[in-house]
């Protein structure tokens, strides 16, 4: 993004439309790893909120922070996607909690950062360090923020939040 080669196409889209069609689209791909995969939406039709956003660009986001969830979560266990509209400003929040090796308290507060690899108990199955670095500054370009939470064996949390208008 630096290097401006990121081009961002925004248009509308509603908030319940987007999460289900990001959801939808990764369903398979957790079933083929044996993860159960579920989908928890705080707000209904009626509350459906309007965003700005390039979805292919949110789409890229979730799907870094999902395969994150599905790489470290062992067979037989679970992902779930909470979404709800929360806060003044209204934000579409999507939280990803996964019920795997979790990532240290050291280790926490440096994942967002470019070429950054967690401790041994994550770092086993490669990856550039990039995916969550790139997945901040589009959602950051967005006007949202990024944030996770976690403990070394007992899974994690990664949370996006994104800004919504009434429609």
């Amino acid at each position: 993004m630096e290097t401006k080669q990121f081009h961002f196409q925004l248009a509308p889209t509603t908030s319940g439309a987007m999460v289900r069609q990001l959801f939808a689209k990764y369903e398979l791909d957790a079933a083929n790893a044996g993860i159960a995969y579920t989908l928890d939406m705080q707000f209904i039709e009626g509350e459906d909120m309007l965003l700005t956003v390039d979805t292919d660009r949110i789409e890229q986001v979730y799907a870094n922070i999902l395969y994150n969830a599905i790489k470290f979560t062992p067979k037989g266990g679970n992902i779930g996607v909470h979404a709800e509209i929360a806060g003044e400003p209204s934000e579409l929040i999507i939280r990803v909690t996964d019920s795997g090796v979790g990532i240290s308290e050291e280790d926490l507060p440096h994942i967002f950062e470019r070429f950054y690899k967690a401790s041994k108990s994550r770092s086993t199955t490669g990856g550039s360090g990039l995916g969550l670095a790139i997945a901040k500054e589009i959602v950051q370009y967005h006007g949202g923020q990024i944030w996770a939470e976690s403990r070394l064996g007992q899974g994690c949390s990664i949370s996006f939040s994104l800004p919504v208008h009434r429609i």
